[in-house]
């Protein structure tokens, strides 16, 4: 009888792993356009794909250079975790999406200031030391796109291209001030505004299903 049961059993599990989706599972992915971000770097995440029209996912990137300042030492990292809705589409080939995302930053760069000493009120030397600087940011939005599978018959390899709209928040801080009389060597990185701002996210990533 024992065996009757386990054979029951090992049945209905392999009749429900047939009949998983096969959209389903975990996946590794890559997003090229991370070297392009103004803080630049390779990004990686894992996305696990609950139900056919459902999905998580978290991306991570390793921060190594700023393409508004290519003097300065920069490192640092980001995570965007987000969640996906699928629609059925054709066929329920549930390829196109919606996406809301969450976003933290946080960069450290190196500046060089000119630190003037005076004796008897006069100049007798200049100093250049670095100040390390920290850049944090939070944002928050939606996205709007398509993630279609390729690659044979099993589809594994999938491409994902998507754009939105959200806002986010910048604040900047030294981790030792600069003393006061102090002169900042080379010039102000651009688009270094802080506080609220709109923020436009846009993803093309490539991946494979596990």
């Amino acid at each position: 009888m024992k065996q009757l049961y386990f054979t029951i059993l090992l049945m209905g599990c392999i009749m429900a792993a047939s009949a998983q989706s096969s959209l389903t599972g975990m996946r590794i992915f890559v997003n090229v356009p991370s070297f392009t971000e103004i803080d630049g770097g390779p990004a990686l995440g894992l996305e696990y794909r609950i139900r056919d029209n459902i999905s998580v996912a978290l991306e991570g990137q390793w921060i190594l250079y700023s393409l508004s300042n290519y003097v300065a030492e920069n490192h640092g990292f980001r995570f965007t975790p987000d969640v996906k809705f699928f629609l059925p589409g054709s066929k329920k080939r549930y390829k196109w999406f919606f996406a809301a995302q969450a976003l933290y930053k946080q960069v450290n760069t190196f500046e060089d200031y000119i630190i003037p000493h005076y004796e008897n009120n006069t100049q007798v030397y200049q100093e250049l030391r670095a100040y390390e600087r920290q850049k944090q940011v939070f944002a928050f939005g939606g996205r709007f796109g398509i993630q279609s599978t390729f690659g044979g018959k099993k589809e594994r390899f999938y491409m994902e291209v998507s754009t939105g709209l959200g806002f986010r928040w910048k604040g900047t801080h030294f981790l030792q001030n600069p003393p006061e009389g102090s002169l900042k060597r080379g010039r102000e990185p651009l688009l270094d505004t802080e506080g609220w701002n709109p923020d436009v996210p846009y993803k093309v990533r490539f991946g494979y299903r596990l």
